[in-house]
Order: structure tokens, then C-alpha cells, then sequence
């Protein structure tokens, strides 16, 4: 061991290693806990994760939360490890927005403050500030989790207030918010439109909006490049129906969508279409 690099042994070996063993590796010494809590670390430990067999899914409770094992190579009951929370909330008063390299982007309901926070590190950081930036609402603000050509971990908020948009990006490296320019002349500032949570996927983070429930020709995609900071609208898939609604999921880094056609209580077909140079390619129905 004495004679391997340490970027070898920190990225080739501990990388490797499943979470509980990586914080344990935390205690070996100070050299071992500050390059454990680099970017460059979390960013190589999760690539070899997602590749693993062994997936961890995150159940939230009333007032637990816990790490369940799971593996699709050998199925098989493994004993749940509780998550300890630095700050003060309830699970069941907390909205888990993002996620991305094992970071959390959550909302604390009792004040609607945003936090970054890592599970594995217990590491946290709140957003909010005295400008009033860093506070979300459910009910009509949007979010996603990215990182851009710097390799810096950024916060993107969209944020509805009384009629009117103001887009926020908050960036980890220089710990500030800063403004950026939504599409003009587009009324998706307006109540009546519904934005989907952030699918990230190919360098853009992609939202579904909609313009309150029902027809096809009130559906759009908007789509924010994570490199440029610019936004840009995509079109819907090609249904035209009374009641469809879409689902955007990134499979193997291409932007897929489950288009739903028919009401909540009746779904007549789903759709699985898949984004190809900007059009969108029906696939599988349902």
C-alpha cells in the first residue's frame, strides 16, 4: 500500500467502496476526510455505485428515515440502517425536490428554507438568504440539481410570485445566487401552469408544463441548458387527447417520456416516446 499512488488508492480502491465503508474510511486521518469530502471523490464513489448491483433506496418515515439495501443479483432481506438528520426536522416535514452524486436538495416545510445535504457525509448547507432567495414553495416554484462545465454543483430555482418569474441559480463553488433570463414573451409565470419536477439529462435539465389539467395542446417541454444558462422550449409528443399528461425519465442518458392518455381514474394508454434531435420518436405503448 505504501507504494500506491494516493489518487490510486483514494479513487481506484476507496471508490469502490460501499457507503458505510467509505465513512469509516473518514477516520483513518485528516489527508483521508478532506479528499473523501471533495467534489472529486463523491462524483467518482457515485459513478462506481450506480454501476453496482447493490442499490440503496431511501425510505422516509414520520419521524425516521433509513437506508434500505437492495440487489438484484442476490435478493434478500438486509437489516435497514437509520439516517441521522444534522438539522432539526421532521421526515414527514421535508420535501425531497433533487437528488444528484448522493446529494439531497430538500425544503423544510416549517420554513421553507432549501437545503443541500449528503446523507453520507451528514454535511449540510442552507440556501436561504436575507434577499429572500432560497425559499421555495411547493405548490407553484420549480427546482433541479446540476453541474455545469466547471464542475460546479449548481441549484437552479424557478421561482412564481404574484404573476411573475425570477430564475435563480445558486452555485456550491462561490456559495451566491445569481439571476438568469427566462424566455420572453411566454405566459409560464402564470398560476394556471404546472411545472414538473427537473429531469436532468444530457447536459439540460427538462420540466413539463402544463397548462392546468387536460389537452394535449396545453403541454410543453422547456428544457435548461446546464452550460449556456439558457432556456428553450421542446415540443410535446405528437397526442392529441381531452385529458394527457407526461413523465419525463432519463434512461441511459436519453430523455424518454411516459405520455398517459385518459383521465386519472381511467387511463386508456401509455406511451413510452423517446427525444432524438429534438423530435420525439413513439416507442412502446402500454
Amino acid at each position: 500500500m505504501s507504494c500506491l499512488p494516493f489518487l490510486v488508492v483514494m479513487l481506484d480502491i476507496i471508490a469502490r467502496l460501499p457507503p458505510k465503508n467509505v465513512a469509516q474510511c473518514k477516520l483513518v486521518c485528516k489527508e483521508w476526510l478532506d479528499f473523501i469530502l471533495e467534489r472529486k471523490f463523491v462524483r467518482a464513489h457515485c459513478h462506481y455505485m450506480r454501476a453496482s448491483a447493490d442499490q440503496k433506496l431511501l425510505m422516509v418515515g414520520w419521524k425516521t428515515i433509513e437506508v434500505h439495501s437492495l440487489n438484484y443479483k442476490s435478493p434478500g432481506f438486509i437489516l435497514p440502517r437509520g439516517v441521522a438528520r444534522p438539522f432539526y426536522a421532521y421526515p414527514s416535514r421535508m420535501f425531497f425536490l433533487a437528488s444528484l452524486d448522493g446529494m439531497l436538495c430538500v425544503c423544510l416545510q416549517n420554513t421553507c428554507e432549501l437545503v443541500v445535504w449528503n446523507p453520507l457525509t451528514t454535511k449540510f448547507k442552507k440556501l436561504a438568504n436575507s434577499n429572500s432567495q432560497g425559499f421555495y414553495k411547493v405548490d407553484s416554484d420549480a427546482l433541479g440539481f446540476f453541474v455545469d462545465s466547471s464542475d460546479d454543483y449548481n441549484i437552479l430555482h424557478i421561482k412564481r410570485r404574484r404573476g411573475t418569474m425570477t430564475v435563480y441559480i445558486y452555485s456550491m463553488e462561490l456559495n451566491s445566487w445569481s439571476i438568469v433570463r427566462f424566455l420572453k414573451h411566454r405566459p409560464y409565470h402564470h398560476y394556471t401552469y404546472l411545472w414538473s419536477p427537473a429531469t436532468l439529462c444530457g447536459g439540460g435539465l427538462y420540466f413539463v408544463v402544463t397548462q392546468c389539467r387536460g389537452r394535449s395542446d396545453g403541454l410543453t417541454v422547456i428544457r435548461f441548458d446546464v452550460n449556456s444558462k439558457s432556456f428553450s422550449e421542446l415540443c410535446f409528443p405528437n397526442v392529441y387527447d381531452d385529458e394527457v399528461s407526461g413523465s419525463l425519465v432519463n434512461i441511459n442518458e436519453e430523455l424518454h417520456m411516459y405520455v398517459c392518455i385518459g383521465n386519472y381514474d381511467y387511463r386508456r394508454e401509455i406511451v413510452l416516446w423517446r427525444l432524438k434531435n429534438k423530435s420525439w420518436m413513439k416507442g412502446h405503448v402500454l
